[in-house]
């Protein structure tokens, strides 16, 4: 039991860790260790994040101090300065001054929420008590020689003291330096040991100097580590442990996985071949500990300060460049600063429109040596190559999110116009002929129609050429066969067909279309770098109409003639209200939907997550259910057969393997509650902008062309990492990135969308605005009609 007389009424004692949301089972377990040792200390959690409403994540027991409540002059600023491992050290200082001067405590310790207490540590509370001003641990103990790391050169590179654990004693010594200190993280909280910071530890060791009553604990039981552990031997003694012969006072488990209880840290070197059994059986019974309160159940996608208002991620060289261009910013930088990074850079040359350095450009430009070195900003030629660069380069050799660079790929393609003229057009005949998949039952098919619609709608005469080649799909939608020809003869060919299969079209359609009509094509891919292979065909082309802004990006550079953003319609009319039965489906239950196709490829798709993710959302039967509409099982059934066996029969998932018609799809997805999307990624995302236009809220990947409809205020986003293609995953699928959803994050999503419907009805509302606005037919009709004009203007200029 602890010493009472430690911390005597007189003596008042707080313990506080430090902990964005996705860390608090971890701070749990922390607490869980404290409470049991310490039971009259009291115990605080600094959340360096924004209060979620999780039921259960946090303790009564605990009192909660949000970060940006701790009187951190212009925190918005403070907190985009730094990514979450930077803000939760930054936070501390202030921390450690509202508990002993807010809030009036003695002494207070803190402790990384990955350390565990095993004893009670009246020992360093007696010692603040009695007159220490801090309480400090160093991470060695002895000199380390080995050549393994860590040893003491690479102490000496990170500091001489683990800030994972410091005790403080309110008085006039420490009020000074916590002061110093505060001041120095405001600005200076970053991992740069070349220049001798590392983040808020290396400051510490000015601390001894500065303090006289600074007592360095050098008691081998304490803050017991991967780096130190080589010169500690540590035994299990019946239910005790012990190190050097002393009963442990805490452990510090930094960079350990739960998920791989055999390993000590992923820093560690020294113990990764091998672990001693006492070790092993000490971090085997802490994963189970962690694992039990939780961990792995609060995503890191729900991090309050990780992206922009827009939902963009914030990149860590955004973050570099704001510190170093910013001392201070003049309002919200989550709101505003997303726009400064798009805006010219003034000092660079103008003199070709369609290549300018951003801000954002020009701040790479600087911290590359390759091209700060080289390239000449005043000078045209070096813009257009860093433009480039920037623009077919950046997301993946940087990681940067897509957000940060459509908007320069979009001014490529704004100032070119096509090498060949408009041909007139005879009053009797169309104006533009639309070749595509106008009967076929696919995503391309759908959108060949709606260009078709669309154009018609515009006031256009419009005539469609239907393709059949190589089409394994059904061929029986007739909603627009009033405006299909044999043959094609307007001056304008605009072709719905993907470039895969574009030189094969225009061969076989030779006969059938006008020769001399200016030809443009709106191509369909679904990754961010577009095949060099398929560039030929689009080259053939006079113009390409990007259907999104993603796929725009992905030939940005890459094409000597005009690629411009040119969306698609999207709309949904009246969907027949279809009584659930119809389709088997039970009434009284919140039921998911998601559809795909066995002809394409499911790795893309990615139904095999939204399942899983269903499954931890709601693992008791009756709690909710999930629709996954299919189509051409038959025509793959090994497929079909192996994804059937996966769903094994689970009562709450529903599989329909079927091609209906349009009525029916819109019908179906009317029935269901919500849409859920875990795509890799998408060129389009055709279910995501319908299920909105159908007034469902929608749960689905925050990356690629979807991110045009989802965002944070018109649904929910589901965080995701970069990962590279392996073989086999997607055509052409070398060199290529693409999104890993996390599914815990979509789990968390349904379950709290299941909970409470009515949360989603702001988004929903606004979703639905969003595209009547910017993807409604007339609204559409209005840009193709502008564009042909334009491209009508130059012909007659000519």
């Amino acid at each position: 039991m602890p010493d009472k007389a430690a911390m005597t009424p007189a003596f008042r004692a707080a313990i506080f860790t430090i902990c964005s949301n996705n860390y608090v089972p971890a701070a749990r377990t922390f607490f869980e260790s404290a409470r049991r040792h310490h039971p009259d200390a009291d115990l605080f959690l600094c959340l360096a994040d924004r209060v979620i409403d999780m039921p259960g994540l946090y303790d009564p027991g605990w009192t909660i101090i949000p970060a940006e409540a701790l009187d951190i002059p212009d925190f918005r600023s403070f907190a985009f300065r730094y990514d979450i491992m930077e803000l939760n050290t930054a936070v501390k200082p202030f921390m450690f001054r509202r508990l002993l001067d807010g809030l009036g405590y003695d002494a207070a310790l803190y402790f990384d929420p990955d350390i565990e207490i095993f004893r009670p540590l009246d020992d360093i509370f007696g010692r603040l008590r009695d007159g220490a001003s801090f309480v400090l641990t160093p991470h060695l103990c002895a000199p380390n020689e080995a050549e393994a790391e860590p040893n003491d050169l690479t102490i000496m590179r990170a500091g001489i003291y683990n800030l994972g654990f410091l005790g403080v004693a309110r008085g006039t010594e420490s009020r000074p330096i916590i002061d110093w200190w505060a001041r120095r993280l405001r600005f200076l909280c970053i991992s740069a040991q070349e220049q001798g910071i590392f983040v808020d530890q290396k400051f510490m060791d000015l601390v001894p100097g500065f303090a006289p009553n600074a007592h360095i604990n050098n008691d081998t039981t304490l803050n017991v580590a991967y780096w130190n552990l080589q010169q500690r031997d540590l035994r299990q003694d019946g239910k005790n442990w012990t190190v050097d012969g002393q009963p442990l006072g805490f452990f510090h488990y930094s960079g350990f996985d739960p998920r791989r209880p055999d390993r000590l840290s992923k820093y560690d070197t020294a113990f990764a071949s091998r672990m001693p059994e006492a070790m092993r059986l000490l971090t085997s019974g802490y994963a189970a500990r962690l694992l039990a309160n939780g961990h792995g159940s609060v995503p890191a996608g729900l991090y309050a300060y990780g992206r922009f208002a827009s939902g963009t991620a914030i990149h860590h060289l955004v973050r570099q460049m704001f510190r170093e261009w910013h001392k201070a910013w003049p309002d919200d930088p989550f709101e505003t600063y997303e726009a400064f990074l798009h805006q010219p850079w003034p000092g660079a040359s103008r003199a070709a429109p369609s290549r300018i350095v951003t801000n954002i450009m020009k701040f790479m430009h600087g911290r590359f040596p390759s091209f700060a070195n080289r390239l000449d900003l005043a000078q045209a030629a070096h813009v257009q190559e860093l433009a480039d660069w920037f623009v077919m380069h950046a997301a993946h050799e940087l990681r940067l999110d897509l957000p940060l660079i459509e908007p320069e790929a979009a001014r490529m393609g704004l100032f070119q116009a096509p090498a060949r003229l408009l041909p007139p057009a005879a009053a009797s005949e169309a104006e533009v002929t639309v070749v595509g998949y106008l009967r076929t039952a696919s995503g391309v098919g759908e959108v060949g129609r709606q260009t078709l619609q669309t154009l018609a709608a515009g006031g256009l005469r419009v005539e469609g050429c239907d393709v059949a080649l190589n089409v394994a799909a059904q061929r029986n939608d007739e909603s627009c066969a009033a405006l299909l020809r044999e043959n094609g003869a307007a001056p304008v060919q605009i072709f719905n067909v993907n470039a895969d299969q574009l030189g094969l079209v225009t061969r076989h359609m030779r006969d059938r279309l006008r020769p001399d009509a200016l030809r443009i094509n709106i191509p369909f891919w679904e990754l961010s770098r577009f095949p060099a292979e398929w560039l030929p065909q689009l080259n053939e082309m006079d113009e390409i109409w990007a259907p999104s802004r993603f796929i725009q990006t992905a030939l940005a550079g890459r094409l000597d003639k005009p690629a411009i953003y040119m969306p698609v319609a999207v709309e949904v009319g009246e969907a027949p209200r279809l009584p659930r039965a119809r389709f088997g489906l039970p009434d009284g239950r919140f039921l998911f939907f998601f559809s795909f196709d066995f002809l394409s490829f499911m790795e893309r798709k990615n139904p095999r997550a939204v399942i899983e993710a269903f499954r931890q959302a709601f693992p008791r039967i009756g709690q909710a259910g999930l629709v996954l509409k299919c189509m051409n099982g038959a025509l793959a059934p090994d497929r079909f057969e192996a994804f059937a066996a996966e769903i094994d029969g689970h009562p709450d998932i529903f599989l329909i393997d079927a091609t209906l018609d349009r009525a029916d799809t819109l019908g179906l997805i009317a029935a269901t509650d919500a849409v859920v999307s875990l795509h890799r990624s998408e060129g389009l995302g055709l279910l995501i902008a319908e299920a909105m236009l159908l007034g469902k809220p929608v749960i689905a990947t925050g990356y690629s062309a979807s991110r045009e409809f989802l965002g944070p205020s018109t649904g929910y986003p589901v965080d995701y990492a970069l990962v590279a293609l392996q073989p086999g995953d997607y055509p052409f699928a070398e060199g290529q990135l693409w999104a890993e959803p996390d599914v815990s994050h979509a789990a968390w999503l349904m379950r709290r969308l299941c909970d409470d419907p009515t949360r989603s009805a702001p988004l929903v509302a606004h979703a639905a605005q969003h595209l009547r606005k910017n993807h409604s037919r007339a609204h559409i009709a209005g840009l193709q009609a502008a564009r042909l004009r334009q491209l009508a203007s130059w012909s007659l200029g000519a």
